[in-house]
């Protein structure tokens, strides 16, 4: 599912703040995801919205600067959804099936889980922000 350039604003600029953490990498990735479950009609596999998200904002953030490459981009990102998030988040598979339970059934896990990798307050506002709307 392609994104259009106001989106792609929207998630670059809630990645802005402390551009360089897992935990905006982890809600630009989500709110993607967010957006596609709530734009298609028919149910979407989670690992399949989760690779279109990262490749999505690997490119939008290496066209701003941030990465010298879309591998780098893409592998500092897909590790921020898995391998960051230790011991919390396993694997990716874990992180696939908590933000499936998060997003479409309102499940509470990921949240907490972000809360607790959160190291500032700034970044605990951008949880608590994105899992109120």
């Amino acid at each position: 599912m392609e994104i259009g350039l106001a989106q792609k604003s929207k998630i670059r600029m809630a990645s802005m703040p402390n551009r360089k953490d897992k935990i905006t990498d982890v809600l630009a990735v989500l709110a993607y995801i967010k957006k596609s479950i709530k734009r298609s009609t028919v149910y979407q596999e989670i690992t399949e919205l989760r690779k279109e998200a990262i490749q999505e904002i690997s490119a939008i953030e290496f066209h701003s600067g941030r990465y010298k490459n879309i591998e780098s981009a893409s592998k500092t990102i897909h590790d921020a959804c898995a391998r960051r998030l230790r011991p919390d988040i396993e694997n990716i598979s874990d992180f696939d099936r908590i933000a499936d339970k998060s997003l479409r059934n309102n499940s509470s896990k990921l949240k907490i889980i972000l809360m607790a990798h959160s190291k500032s307050m700034e970044q605990m506002k951008l949880v608590n922000d994105f899992f109120k709307l």
